[in-house]
Parts: structure tokens; C-alpha cells; sequence
């Protein structure tokens, strides 16, 4: 995650390979937090991404 919170981060979609950016997702709980890929619409979790 980029040390910039003003700036959403890079975000490589697992499952289609795209490269998107978007706002983190918080959700009540760890595995809750992540982003959606525009593209295929898979979460993503954040612990996923790397810094």
C-alpha cells in the first residue's frame, strides 16, 4: 500500500491481470478490506497487494 492515503493505490487483479486503481474498501473485519477490480469485479483483499 503507497505511503500517500490521498493517492489510491495500483491494484493487479489476480484473476484478469489488469492494472486499476480504486479506494480502498474497509470493511467491520480484516478480511473485509480490499478493493474491487472494475473490470471483472473480483475482490481483491488487501493483504494481497503488495507494498
Amino acid at each position: 500500500m503507497p505511503d500517500d492515503p490521498a493517492q489510491p493505490p495500483e491494484v493487479v487483479c489476480p484473476h484478469c491481470k489488469k492494472t486499476f486503481s480504486a479506494d480502498l474498501i474497509d470493511g467491520a473485519a480484516e478480511r473485509y478490506r480490499g478493493f474491487k477490480c472494475p473490470h471483472c469485479r473480483l475482490f481483491v483483499p488487501a493483504a494481497r497487494i503488495k507494498a
